[in-house]
């Protein structure tokens, strides 16, 4: 007997400066859906906060000089629907839904309450998973807890710099020392990411961050480090883990031109990374720490730097570009198994999810008159 074919939306773009990678992703993961026998609905969260649907939006061509004319859309009651003027035309109930919104206003938990707020089962990590690793100097205090070393660094506010800044450079200064890489703690994709060796390049790092972001971390620079990565992603409730990954850069970091705009040689990486036995083991024995601990779902990829022999947690992407699809698989015919995979783990647990309790009705309202929130007397 052949299985009910699946509906899953895939939601991308999103309100952040990482909407066109998004895209990509996005529409990757439709198309591949759509070849593994599933009903795959694209939806593309503008940066305005907007959502469209529309086969058109499976093709990055789409949105070459804006995007094409599609249906605005929302989701209501586990269900697609198109907004047409002030009536709604369903177009598919969603068994799950598969973020592959990339930064903030997507990526950072908006999506994942997006689909509970729907009851629609999740094949991505949850809201605060999602919250937790966007935020890069939670993501330290997380990997703290959790014994994973990280860099030394310090976090800044924007009001608080705005206040006392030159006590906010003299920590700096003084606990981490030049130079520092200073990252707005909310970008992806080394987004107003630079590095400074003195303090006026400190202070023009500060202010390229605070424009993209309202709080920032000073991060002690590791001078030849290397940059390793580790997907992960979860499949018949065990952890499956990738060979690491080591991304090649000119640069002083890696940039989001070498990542996006630059081609096939910007994009070089040595895969499998060629690594001493001891770092590699590290590298994929912290990946699934954070994995398991943090309760994580779907495809993430973990970011580390290597520095003689010590292995430093940089970040997590719990949206990674392309979903690591390159990290598991040599072909994307054989990725959709992987997504196959992740898209049951979200329906799996959503079907867990709902045979917990919810009271109701528990007579609170009786003890109030209903007038200025006073008890009855």
């Amino acid at each position: 007997m052949r299985s009910v074919r699946k509906n899953v939306a895939v939601v991308f773009g999103g309100m952040s400066s990482e909407n066109e990678v998004s895209v990509i992703t996005g529409t990757l993961a439709v198309n591949l859906l759509d070849g593994a026998g599933y009903a795959a609905y694209p939806v593309y969260l503008a940066q305005d906060g907007r959502m469209y649907t529309g086969r058109r939006l499976a093709d990055v061509s789409a949105f070459r000089g804006g995007m094409s004319k599609a249906d605005e859309a929302l989701f209501l009651h586990g269900a697609l629907y198109a907004v047409e003027g002030k009536k709604l035309a369903l177009l598919s109930g969603i068994d799950c839904g598969l973020n592959c919104c990339h930064g903030a206003g997507g990526e950072d938990g908006l999506v994942a309450a997006l689909f509970a707020q729907n009851h629609i089962p999740n094949a991505s990590p949850d809201m605060a998973a999602s919250a937790l690793f966007m935020d890069k100097g939670l993501t330290k205090l997380a990997a703290k807890a959790l014994g994973v070393r990280t860099a030394p660094y310090f976090r800044i506010g924007e009001a608080e710099y705005a206040k006392r800044g030159a006590f906010a450079i003299r920590c700096v200064e003084e606990r981490i020392g030049y130079p520092v890489v200073v990252k707005p703690v909310c970008q992806g994709s080394s987004i107003g990411v630079s590095v400074a060796a003195d303090r006026p390049a400190f202070v023009r790092a500060v202010e390229t961050a605070f424009s993209f972001d309202r709080c920032l971390i000073a991060e002690k620079y590791l001078a030849g480090a290397r940059e390793i990565n580790c997907a992960a992603y979860r499949a018949g409730g065990e952890i499956v883990l990738s060979e690491c990954e080591e991304p090649v850069t000119a640069n002083e970091i890696l940039t989001f031109s070498d990542k996006y705009l630059a081609g096939e040689k910007g994009a070089r990486r040595r895969f499998p990374a060629d690594l001493p036995a001891v770092s590699a083991a590290r590298v994929k024995g912290y990946t699934k720490l954070l994995y398991r601990r943090l309760g994580l779902r779907g495809v993430v990829r973990a970011d580390f730097l290597l520095s003689g022999e010590e292995v430093y947690f940089n970040e997590l992407n719990t949206v990674p570009g392309s979903l690591a699809c390159y990290l598991f698989s040599e072909s994307l015919a054989g990725f959709s198994r992987v997504l196959s995979d992740i898209i049951g783990e979200g329906i799996a647990a959503a079907a867990a999810g709902r045979g917990k309790k919810l009271l109701k009705n528990t007579g609170v309202f009786s003890s109030f008159s209903g007038k200025g929130g006073k008890r009855a007397r």
